[in-house]
């Protein structure tokens, strides 16, 4: 009996069992009959497979878009997170989705993917980067900044400030990770940009697999009611900012307005831009924003920008535009905080507990009878030090600990610290990072 022969035929079935096609179809893109179609295009992405060996088949792809063939990367870094292996195939065709996955550079994906030192190596006209750290932020917009050297000095500008915006929020909010041997890596965003000459046409991607803007809002606004109305409300001024420690715009003076003045600058070139996040698809358009609800799904963000490069505003200067919009933002936000005073509870420090807050039994008392109460009604807290010359941290765990710890990340939105000293401050946000975790 050929028991070898055997085993060798079960072993190839197991393996072919196992074994995972995946053919890209003729027309890969975001595009269908000269419209944006999201749903088709998300549908072709499934996300359940792990511990498989997945082939990406390109052969049978003849018309395929730049940024949507970038996606594939990212989608083969998540099954790889999910335990599967992947690989490419490809035709040695001069055209076609083949010949352009390697002007990416894409052959590179998993190097990049295993190396954080690493990015893709593909063509110049049509590159492709891994965005992980500040490194890779400062290389893209260097890149984009010499690509564009033959635009408008003002339109290079302003296509450089919406870009480093939503590299930032993508560094910030599209953080995932996965295990590899004892450590876990960071699997990178991407960014992808293209000039379409006989467009004259910019268009670029920025793409993450993280948790998606509905997930990073409810930390501090929870019950979003869907994916669409979350990416609407992050596009609010100072509604996402950033709700951890690491903020990449404390020295920008941009927290929480960064996606708005993107939008409204991107709507002021006659610009489009599309957000998909979780289920969600919002249209950012010269005439009007638009949303709705996809059958698909996108495991994170990705935003999608296209531009045309004679499109812009003719005299008025990238400056202009965005003092004209912190100015809006900042007359919506006095007309919410306007609103939210009558929704807060405004605690004086030193008139209850004197300049020295020390008493811990009393800050106890003072938290369950004033201030639960006030967080049940849906308050916020605007706590004052002013004239405090001292409050350890018995008093100021005492009082804040367990109502943080209710609360949640939502803290960071609902608890308003001021007038405090350096050292107040301090052990403050100390009681808030160990009541948040």
């Amino acid at each position: 009996m050929d028991n070898n022969g055997v085993l060798a035929e079960l072993k190839n079935e197991m393996r072919n069992s196992n074994t995972i096609t995946i053919i890209v179809p003729d027309r890969f893109s975001f595009m269908e009959h000269g419209t944006y179609d999201f749903e088709s295009f998300i549908r072709f992405f499934d996300w359940s497979y792990s511990d498989k060996k997945v082939k990406i088949d390109l052969t049978k792809c003849y018309n395929a878009n730049y940024q949507a063939l970038s996606l594939l990367v990212l989608y083969a870094w998540k099954l790889k997170s999910q335990r599967c292996t992947v690989s490419f195939i490809e035709s040695e065709s001069s055209t076609g989705a083949s010949e352009m996955y390697r002007r990416l550079g894409a052959r590179g994906t998993f190097t990049v993917l295993m190396h954080a030192t690493s990015n893709f190596r593909g063509d110049q006209f049509k590159p492709l980067f891994a965005l992980r750290n500040t490194d890779d932020f400062k290389k893209v917009i260097e890149t984009a900044q010499s690509y564009t050297n033959d635009f408008n000095v003002e339109f290079t500008k302003t296509l450089r400030y919406v870009l480093s915006e939503l590299l930032y929020n993508t560094l910030e909010h599209g953080q995932s990770h996965y295990e590899y041997g004892d450590r876990y890596h960071r699997i990178p965003s991407l960014c992808q940009f293209s000039w379409f000459k006989n467009k004259n046409e910019v268009s670029f991607i920025i793409a993450d697999s993280g948790i998606g803007i509905k997930k990073h809002l409810e930390q501090a606004y929870p019950g979003q009611s869907s994916h669409e109305e979350a990416i609407i409300q992050a596009m609010r001024p100072q509604v996402s900012g950033t709700f951890g420690k690491n903020d990449p715009y404390k020295e920008k003076n941009n927290a929480g307005i960064g996606l708005f003045l993107s939008t409204n600058i991107v709507r002021r070139l006659n610009a489009e831009m599309h957000i998909v996040s979780g289920n969600g698809l919002v249209h950012i358009s010269p005439r009007d924003i638009t949303n709705r609800r996809l059958d698909s799904y996108w495991p994170g963000t990705f935003v999608l920008v296209t531009i045309k490069v004679d499109g812009g505003p003719s005299s008025e200067t990238l400056d202009e535009m965005l003092r004209g919009f912190r100015e809006e933002a900042l007359a919506e936000q006095k007309n919410a905080d306007g609103f939210e005073a009558e929704e807060s509870f405004y605690i004086h420090i030193a008139n209850f507990f004197g300049f020295f807050a020390e008493d811990k039994e009393s800050a106890i008392k003072f938290r369950n009878e004033r201030i639960f109460p006030a967080l049940e009604q849906g308050k916020k807290l605007r706590i004052d030090f002013s004239g405090v010359e001292s409050s350890p941290h018995s008093f100021l765990s005492a009082l804040l600990a367990s109502p943080i710890k209710s609360l949640g990340m939502k803290s960071y939105k609902v608890i308003k610290i001021i007038n405090a000293t350096p050292d107040i401050r301090e052990t403050v946000d100390f009681i808030m990072d160990e009541n948040t975790e």
